[in-house]
């Protein structure tokens, strides 16, 4: 985890002006948290580079940007080249390394492959690469998106600035800073299903797609964006495979993905939820070394929780719970404008907040910490969603899946979202009046023909893993901590995406792939637990209600901030209505609207804060919430013996050498 930047004058004008160096200096700092240990700032005729370290490979020798020899190529680099071994035992036979830098081999790969450079590379990855001899610069994002890129053309044309965060993009004074209310409404309240990525929340502000680079000629100013890598198609004409052969090329695959995101020179944790995607991690991670693990507790996740401890136990793994129930308490409207503009996107909720404070509490504990693996990624091309979208309970047969196939056939695929209680969010904001209807507009169009409803799935989820993404970047970042997603593999995606459709009903529904391959590695209620949202559940009100009280503290202070926002940045709040849902929610015990008001007062306190940079400092140790660690029962949870927690002072220190 590192922060890029860059800023480039279109036009050909050499960064000589004093303020253009103060600009960069200011993108640096405005990414501080992202890599606070090492800073350094390049400029070359009309392009400045930014580059701020988090180190975790090469702690002493890897400072960047990376250079040739020669001094023909220049690279930074947000990320990790996980098989960066494999590509510098190559390599080494025909280019001089200077460092043990996992980035180190993006130059030379690019001095022997040219824009095939990222072909053999495993990774995640945001990349500015400076060619001095062909006057160019390389922008690129690894193949899912796991680490972003965001760019502007400023208004005059002649400048162009990227960044790995929006916030180092608005320090530029020319940097359109308006809150993209149209697009914000369609993508928070889900109307567009069907797209990719998220947009970047702001008018003139744009994100390199995922598996895409930019081409600029420093020379003329010149660019175009190309994708260097799509899921591939599919070869249905294999008919030898079976299910069995699957789950065991599927383990396997998982099992390196693994073993490479291991590899590192500083601590490692783990986030443990109970469920079978982080559970599945935590069992592949735990024949290789001991990990502190970290889940969330409260009064909407204990199941969860319960679960994570007994894997923790199982596997002989640290588990830390953390309960947010005490915490929430001391939760003021600042903590919650910190964590809005963290994240820098509206579509954010409880589980964000969750995550925030999750990486603050392990780099407390652990000050070694650097890396968390994550259990993202599975749901979208394990088959984990399925189960929802055809509103039924697993198992399903083959004429189930059949059924939704032909659903999915004949109606738009968001259509289908909308009837199967998936979405509409966006109309209940209508009907009450909180929103303009003139500001929702539908964009429910196109016909997907042709493809399976495996490959209609994963178009269906897309965004859902994007928002996913971005959430974890943020959170983790804010924090000076690298997230990692075994699931992300490209190997395994595309190993996902060649299985034959004849299997897809026996091995993707419930993730009964993954469920199969690692069944001998967790007790067996672990493997068969079913799939839930993190706190979406019986008890999911309990959440609801503590985040109510907080969007509610200090006489509302956030809805007034989201009114104002909304006022200046000509945004579709209707106040008095907005006060109303705001005591219509709390009406009902189970608080059912309570997500689509929490939507709409995010939106417009983030278009306050981005308009008019009014941001809250990072609030200082003694004002932040106390992080409680739950190590013995606690009177909130009568019902829980003191056993159900794995503490890893219970340990041996040899388990965790790093510590």
């Amino acid at each position: 985890m590192c922060g890029i930047a860059g800023l480039v004058h279109l036009d050909g004008r050499p960064l000589s002006d004093p303020a253009d160096r103060l600009i960069l200096e200011r993108m640096g700092n405005a990414m501080q948290h992202r890599g606070p240990d090492d800073a350094s700032i390049t400029v070359w005729n009309n392009l400045g580079l930014v580059f701020r370290r988090l180190s975790i490979i090469d702690i002493d020798g890897g400072a960047q940007p990376f250079h040739t020899l020669d001094g023909r190529i220049s690279s930074i680099t947000n990320g990790e080249i996980y098989n960066h071994r494999d590509l510098r035992t190559h390599l080494a036979k025909r280019h001089e390394f200077r460092t043990r830098s996992d980035c180190e081999v993006l130059p030379f790969l690019y001095l022997d492959r040219g824009l095939e450079m990222f072909d053999p590379v495993n990774g995640m990855y945001a990349t500015a690469l400076l060619d001095r001899h062909l006057n160019r610069l390389i922008l690129a994002r690894d193949r899912l998106g796991e680490k972003p890129l965001f760019y502007s053309v400023l208004p005059s044309g002649q400048t162009l600035v990227f960044a790995s965060e929006l916030k180092a993009l608005f320090v530029h004074p020319e940097v359109p800073r308006r809150f993209d209310w149209q697009t914000m409404l369609t993508r928070v309240q889900n109307i567009d299903m069907t797209a990719g990525e998220r947009p970047s929340g702001y008018l003139g502000i744009d994100r390199l797609p995922a598996g895409a680079m930019m081409d600029l000629s420093l020379h003329d100013g010149s660019y175009r964006i190309h994708r260097y890598w799509r899921l591939p198609d599919r070869d249905d004409s294999n008919h030898q495979t079976n299910a069995d052969e699957c789950i065991e090329q599927y383990r396997a695959l998982l099992d390196d993905s693994m073993r490479l995101r291991q590899v590192a020179d500083v601590g490692c944790g783990l986030f443990l939820s109970g469920g079978i995607d982080s559970s599945a991690l935590a069992a592949l991670a735990s024949h290789r070394q001991s990990m502190p693990t970290f889940s969330i507790r409260n009064a909407s996740t204990l199941e969860d929780a319960e679960a994570a401890a007994r894997v923790a136990r199982h596997l002989g793994m640290p588990n830390h719970q953390i309960s947010f129930d005490q915490s929430a308490a001391g939760l003021k409207p600042d903590h919650w404008r910190r964590i809005l503009w963290t994240c820098e996107y509206a579509d954010i909720n409880a589980e964000q907040l969750f995550k925030y404070y999750l990486h603050a509490y392990a780099r407390q504990r652990y000050p070694a910490l650097k890396v968390i693996l994550l259990g993202q990624g599975s749901d979208e091309f394990n088959g984990g969603y399925l189960s929802m979208l055809l509103d039924r309970s697993p198992p399903f047969g083959d004429q189930d899946w059949l059924r939704m196939d032909e659903a999915i056939r004949r109606e738009d695929v968001a259509h289908v979202a909308f009837t199967t209680g998936l979405v509409g969010r966006a109309g209940h904001l209508v009907r009450q009046g909180v929103i303009r209807q003139d500001f929702i507009s539908s964009v429910l169009g196109g016909r997907e023909s042709g493809l399976s409803i495996w490959d209609r799935y994963v178009k269906l989820y897309r965004g859902n893993l994007d928002t996913h993404l971005w959430h974890e970047d943020r959170t983790a970042a804010a924090h000076s901590i690298e997230n990692r997603v075994p699931f992300l593999d490209h190997r395994l995606v595309e190993f996902l995406a060649q299985i034959p459709v004849r299997l897809h009903a026996e091995l993707f529904t419930d993730k009964r792939i993954l469920r199969h391959a690692i069944k001998d590695l967790l007790p067996i209620d672990i493997v068969n637990r079913c799939k839930g949202p993190l706190f979406y559940g019986g008890e999911q009100h309990h959440t609801f209600r503590m985040m109510h009280g907080l969007l509610m503290s200090k006489q509302g202070e956030l809805l007034d901030q989201a009114v104002e926002g909304s006022r200046i940045t000509d945004g579709p709040i209707d106040e008095s209505r907005l006060r109303s849902m705001a005591k219509e929610v709390a009406r009902d015990p189970k608080m059912p609207l309570f997500e689509q008001f929490l939507a709409i007062v995010n939106m417009g306190v983030l278009a306050h804060m981005s308009s008019t940079l009014e941001i809250p400092a990072s609030p200082s140790m003694s004002e932040e919430p106390p992080i409680e660690e739950i190590n013995q029962p606690s009177r909130s949870f009568p019902h829980t013996a003191a056993n159900a927690y794995v503490n890893s002072a219970s340990l041996p220190p040899s388990s965790c050498p790093w510590v």
